[in-house]
C-alpha cells in the first residue's frame, strides 16, 4: 500500500503536460484552418474583384469602338464625293477622355497604311532574279529591301522571302520560285509543322515561315497588317493609301518590273509635297511629282476601307487595351467590326 501511495502523485503532472499538448495541437490547428481559410477568401475576393474591373473596362473600350465607327461614318458624310482619307483629318487625331475612375484614349490607324501581307499569295513566273512578280509581291520586295536592319537584305534574299510567304499564303502544296517552302520542308524543320495554306489571323505568324528571322520581323511588324477575304471570296484588298502611308512604306512604290525602292530623293518630293499640301489629290499625280520615273500606280489609292482601332483604358489603377479591325463599307454606308482583340494584338 506504502508503494502505491509513493508512485500516485507522479502520473498527475504526466497526465497535465499530455492535455496542454493537445490543446495546443487543437489550437495550431485552428489558426492553420483559419488563416488558410482567410487566404483562400482574399483570393476568391481579388478574382471576382479583377473580373468586374475586367468587365467594367471592356464595356468602356466597346464603347471607344463605337464612337471610332461613328467617326468614320461621318468622315464618309463630310466627304462626300470627293472621297480622301489623310492624316489632317478628325478620325486620324488621338483621343483622350476622363472617366470617374481614370481614363479611355483611343486612335484610329489607317490599316491601307500598312502593307497587307496576305495580298502575297500568288505564283511567280520565270526564276529570280527576273522573276514576273504580282504587283503586291515587288511591292513586298521593295519594302523588304528598304528595312533598317543591321545587315540590310539583298535581292535574292528579300525575293526567297518573299516566295515563302506566298507559299505559306497558298492553298496548294506546289513550290514558288527558288526560295519558297512547302508542306516537305516544314515537315524537316526543327520542330517540324505544316504550312498555313491560308491567309493570316495575324502579322506574327510570320515567325513560322522559311527565312523570316526576329530581326526582320521586328523591322517589318510597323509596316504591315492582316485582313481576311471578303465573305464573297473575292481576292483580298491590295491597295495602299498613299496619303497615309509612312515614308517607309513609301519605299515599296517603284517601276513595275523593277525591283528598286524610291530612292531618299524621290521619296522626300513626295512626303514634302504631301506635307505641304496635307494630302495626294489622286494616285495619278505621283507621275507629276517623279516624272522622271514610270511608277506603277494601279495598287495605289487616296482613300481607305480598313481602319485599325488601338484602344486603351484605365480602370482603378488596371489598363486594359483593344484593338479592332474596323472595315468602312462605302456602298453601303456602314462600319463593320471584323476582328476584335482584348490586350495585345
Amino acid at each position: 500500500m506504502a508503494n502505491r501511495d509513493r508512485t500516485q502523485p507522479q502520473a498527475q503532472p504526466r497526465q497535465r503536460g499530455a492535455a496542454l499538448v493537445v490543446a495546443l495541437l487543437v489550437v495550431a490547428m485552428v489558426v492553420i484552418l483559419g488563416t488558410t481559410l482567410s487566404s483562400d477568401f482574399l483570393l476568391m475576393f481579388r478574382r471576382i474583384e479583377n473580373q468586374l474591373y475586367s468587365e467594367q473596362a471592356y464595356a468602356y473600350l466597346l464603347g471607344a469602338e463605337s464612337l471610332a465607327r461613328a467617326a468614320l461614318l461621318q468622315d464618309l458624310q463630310k466627304d462626300g464625293d470627293k472621297h480622301n482619307d489623310n492624316l489632317a483629318e478628325p478620325w486620324a487625331q488621338e483621343q483622350t477622355f476622363p472617366t470617374d475612375y481614370g481614363w479611355i484614349a483611343g486612335h484610329i490607324e489607317d490599316a491601307q497604311s500598312r502593307f497587307n501581307i496576305n495580298t502575297l499569295a500568288g505564283k511567280a513566273t520565270g526564276t529570280q532574279p527576273t522573276g514576273d512578280y504580282t504587283v503586291p509581291q515587288q511591292h513586298f520586295i521593295r519594302l523588304l529591301l528598304s528595312l533598317k536592319l543591321e545587315q540590310p537584305l539583298e535581292s535574292d534574299q528579300a525575293q526567297a522571302l518573299t516566295e515563302a510567304i506566298a507559299d505559306w499564303l497558298d492553298a496548294d502544296d506546289e513550290v514558288n520560285g527558288l526560295g519558297g517552302a512547302e508542306s516537305q520542308y516544314y515537315a524537316q524543320a526543327d520542330p517540324p509543322g505544316r504550312p498555313a495554306n491560308r491567309t493570316l489571323v495575324s502579322p506574327s505568324e510570320l515567325m513560322l515561315v522559311k527565312g523570316m528571322t526576329p530581326e526582320i520581323y521586328r523591322a517589318l511588324a510597323p509596316l504591315i497588317s492582316v485582313w481576311p477575304a471578303p465573305a464573297d471570296n473575292a481576292a483580298v484588298t491590295t491597295t495602299l493609301n498613299i496619303n497615309t502611308a509612312s515614308p517607309d512604306v513609301l519605299r515599296c512604290l517603284g517601276v513595275a518590273k523593277d525591283l528598286q525602292p524610291l530612292s531618299d530623293s524621290e521619296l522626300e518630293v513626295l512626303v514634302q509635297y504631301r506635307d505641304d499640301h496635307k494630302y495626294i489629290d489622286k494616285a495619278a499625280d505621283i507621275a507629276t511629282l517623279i516624272p522622271n520615273k514610270n511608277i506603277d500606280v494601279t495598287q495605289l489609292r487616296v482613300n481607305s476601307d480598313y481602319f485599325l482601332l488601338n484602344a486603351e483604358t484605365e480602370f482603378q489603377g488596371h489598363r486594359y487595351g483593344l484593338h479592332s479591325l474596323l472595315h468602312r463599307d462605302i456602298d453601303k454606308r456602314l462600319v463593320r467590326v471584323e476582328e476584335r482583340t482584348f490586350g495585345e494584338w
